[in-house]
């Protein structure tokens, strides 16, 4: 294995960072546009048009918090499916690794329009189209796997030897749990809330159809302008879902690894 230098290793950080960034600067650049003609490198009138547009739309700030409201929901329920489920599938030994992945990844292998236009059908008879619960359940379906591969990973190697040491010592099921199984298994816990949070946020296409164009979130207000060249009002709405993002990760992050209870990895 080659070992770079630390000269070496910050150019490729810079490098990096320069490649993660650059178009996080446009997307700002087209957000105060007023007029980006070629070949101008930069904005040749700056404003704040599509700021004001996009504050006085009547739809932003309940679609901000539908948006939040339905991802940690998914989340939360995405969670609580995918620890029990990873915690059964890690110890078990009659289906082979390969057979669990396949069944993890079957909701991203078949395709997305056809399972959710079946499902809108479903929906409609139980009268769940056009509800928070039923965009929930269809973005759950999507978001689980993904919940499910970072769990299973974390607790193959959490493993059961410290649960079986504590219950030779008497310990109690939720006492193992809360001062064993939670420290340890944080950092996988973490990664997999941040990364449900983040695709459930971003889904358009299971809101459109499940939404019944009742519920509006800000993915549904970004691709129309994004698909009609209105790019100075997309890439603001795209600043305002980057931000939302981060923050619900951050606050993610401190819900679930700012405490610390028992033993710490």
């Amino acid at each position: 294995m080659v070992k770079l230098s630390s000269k070496t290793s910050y150019y490729l950080l810079l490098l990096t960072a320069f490649v993660l960034l650059l178009p996080m600067l446009f997307l700002v650049l087209w957000s105060f546009s007023d007029q980006w003609m070629y070949p101008s490198l930069f904005p040749e009138k700056v404003a704040l048009k599509s700021l004001n547009q996009m504050r006085l739309d009547p739809s932003f700030f309940p679609a901000v918090v539908n948006s939040f409201f339905i991802a940690i929901a998914t989340t939360l329920i995405s969670l609580l499916i995918a620890m029990p489920a990873a915690k059964y599938f890690s110890l078990q030994k009659l289906l082979a690794p390969r057979w669990i992945e396949v069944m993890i990844y079957l909701p991203l292998i078949l395709p997305a329009i056809a399972i959710v236009t079946s499902t809108q059908t479903l929906f409609l008879q139980v009268h769940l189209t056009g509800t928070f619960f039923g965009i929930i359940l269809i973005h759950t379906y999507f978001c689980l796997p993904y919940a499910m591969q970072i769990l299973l990973e974390s607790y193959r190697q959490l493993g059961e030897g410290y649960q079986l040491t504590a219950e030779s010592l008497g310990a109690k099921p939720w006492t193992i749990f809360w001062s064993i199984t939670w420290p340890l298994m944080r950092p996988g816990l973490t990664t997999a809330a941040s990364l449900v949070f983040i695709v459930s946020f971003s889904q358009y296409l299971p809101t459109f159809f499940i939404g019944g164009g009742k519920i509006i979130t800000l993915p549904l207000l970004l691709l129309p302008y994004a698909n009609n060249g209105r790019f100075g009002l997309a890439s603001m709405y795209s600043v305002v879902f980057l931000l939302c993002t981060m923050l619900g990760v951050f606050i993610l992050k401190k819900a679930i690894g700012g405490v610390t209870y028992g033993t710490e990895r």
